[in-house]
């Protein structure tokens, strides 16, 4: 600080969490790539939580979810946010950006069903990894550039 200025504000500091390598390291192995050690603890443990969910068409429990369904309930417990059920609705109200603007949280958006309609959303980690509730596989972490993702990629947008 400048002589003069003076601030009360305690800067902020991560939780000793955060810093913990074995932290990190458990979750690096469940998520299936290496974290940077930067992650928000709080949705890399919820989503982490939700690895190896089954599909289930309209669900949102972690009985069974798809994939709008696991983002709203995944976005309503870490940032207390409440999306719109479907990923089309998820993708008009959240603001776009480019790929390479991606941050950990934003909303990852796929025309997966041909046509042009947004019909699969997940949630970007970090890496080039997203997290989303496959039809085929339940819920997984998946790579950006997968030639099924990147054929089907339709745009990328931020809510919080």
């Amino acid at each position: 600080m400048f002589p003069g200025c003076r601030s009360k504000r305690e800067l902020w500091q991560a939780p000793a969490e955060a810093t913990d390598r074995a932290f990190y390291s458990t979750y690096s192995q469940k998520l299936g790539y290496t974290l940077g050690g930067f992650e928000n603890p709080e949705l890399i443990r919820e989503v982490s939580s939700w690895l190896g969910t089954p599909h289930r068409y309209a669900g949102n429990s972690r009985e069974g979810a798809d994939c709008s369904g696991f983002v709203m309930e995944v976005f309503r417990t870490v940032y207390q946010v409440r999306l719109p059920r479907s990923s089309a609705d998820m993708a008009a109200f959240s603001r776009n950006i480019s790929k390479a603007q991606l941050q950990e949280g934003d909303l990852v958006f796929f025309r997966t069903s041909g046509g042009r309609r947004i019909s699969h959303v997940g949630i970007y980690l970090s890496n080039n990894k997203f997290i989303h509730a496959s039809s085929s596989r339940g819920v997984v972490v998946s790579d950006l550039d997968e030639p099924y993702y990147r054929r089907t990629w339709a745009r990328a947008g931020r809510v919080k």
